[in-house]
Formats: structure tokens, C-alpha cells, sequence
């Protein structure tokens, strides 16, 4: 007598139905839930305390302070056409260095990196460059760690089209748990 034997449980149709039902809910659920990531703009205005919600936006002028993944990132300064008082480091002819000084603030409970290499200055053109390491040896923003509750002010120098008037400084964070990307800009 051949009798036949019943299929593994996991070789049934309706098993894998029921997975890929469960695996959409899932996953909807969480694309759907807010976590906390959207960056939000606090009003450089002393007399108000306004925080905003802002998920779409990611756009910052200087004086405003994007928070976002417990941490918040202000553009505090510009200073254009800086000297260097080095005659060694020089701008290149028809450029000029600029300083950016910024503040970043831990406001969750652990312990966070921060790194120079997040940053970088776009100008009009949409040229995408990294701090210039010559032009600045004192007050430079540096790399390291910041405690619960830590802040650290520190500048960085970029060397730029002379009187462009299109500058942005571009956040974009080296975790990959904290990929938000936050732009500032600087006219």
C-alpha cells in the first residue's frame, strides 16, 4: 500500500502566504511609526523658546539649531575672506578662505562620536569639498567624543570661490544607525 505522506509544514502554500502577509504588516508598521529621527529647527530668537517639527525639512540658516537622534547641530558663525596670518597658507588666486564655527550638543543618555569629516561646504556650483586643514590651527573643531549632556564649539576652514554667494555647510553623519543629513546655509 503506498500511502501518502502529508507535506512538512513548510512546504505548504498557505504557510508562506500567511509569512508574507505578517512580514508586510510588519514592515509597514514600522516604515509608518515615528522614530524620532525627523530633525526639528529651534528659533535662534532668545525670547522664544519655539521648537518645530519639522520632518521634510532639513534646511537650516545660520543662528538655527537642527536636533535630530539626540544631538543638535548649530551653525553659530561665518566669517568670509579669513587670513590666515601664515603667508605659507594662502588661498589659491580668485579664492578665499572661509570659517564656519559650529556647535554640537549630545542630548541623549550615551556617550557620541563626533567627526570633522561629517561636515563639508558646497558652493554654487555644487562642488563638495572637505575642510581645508592648512588654513586653520587654532579653535578648530576637532574629532572625538561627547558625554551625555556634552558640547563642543569649534570651527572649521574651507577655501572657496572668492565672494560666492551660494554656500552650504552639509552635515551627513558617518553612522549608520544616524544617517540624517542636515544642510545650513551660509548667506
Amino acid at each position: 500500500m503506498n500511502k501518502k505522506q502529508p507535506k512538512a509544514w513548510y512546504k505548504r502554500f498557505w504557510v508562506w502566504v500567511l509569512i508574507i502577509i505578517v512580514l508586510v504588516i510588519i514592515g509597514s508598521a514600522i516604515g509608518n511609526s515615528g522614530n524620532g529621527n525627523e530633525p526639528t529647527k529651534t528659533t535662534g530668537d532668545s525670547n522664544s523658546s519655539t521648537t518645530t517639527n519639522t520632518e521634510t525639512k532639513t534646511e537650516f540658516k545660520v543662528g538655527d539649531t537642527a536636533s535630530f537622534n539626540d544631538k543638535s547641530i548649530a551653525v553659530k558663525e561665518v566669517q568670509r575672506n579669513y587670513q590666515t596670518g601664515n603667508q605659507f597658507a594662502q588661498p589659491e588666486s580668485g579664492k578665499e578662505f572661509v570659517l564656519v564655527t559650529v556647535e554640537i550638543t549630545n542630548n541623549g543618555k550615551d556617550a557620541m562620536d563626533y567627526n570633522t569629516f561629517e561636515f563639508k561646504l558646497q558652493d554654487s556650483s555644487g562642488v563638495q569639498q572637505s575642510e581645508s586643514f592648512t588654513a586653520l590651527s587654532e579653535g578648530k573643531l576637532n574629532s572625538g567624543s561627547l558625554a551625555p549632556g556634552g558640547k563642543v564649539t569649534g570651527k572649521l576652514a574651507y577655501e572657496v570661490p572668492k565672494d560666492d554667494t551660494g554656500l552650504k555647510l552639509l552635515y551627513q553623519s558617518f553612522s549608520f544607525f544616524d544617517n540624517k543629513a542636515v544642510t545650513f546655509n551660509l548667506n
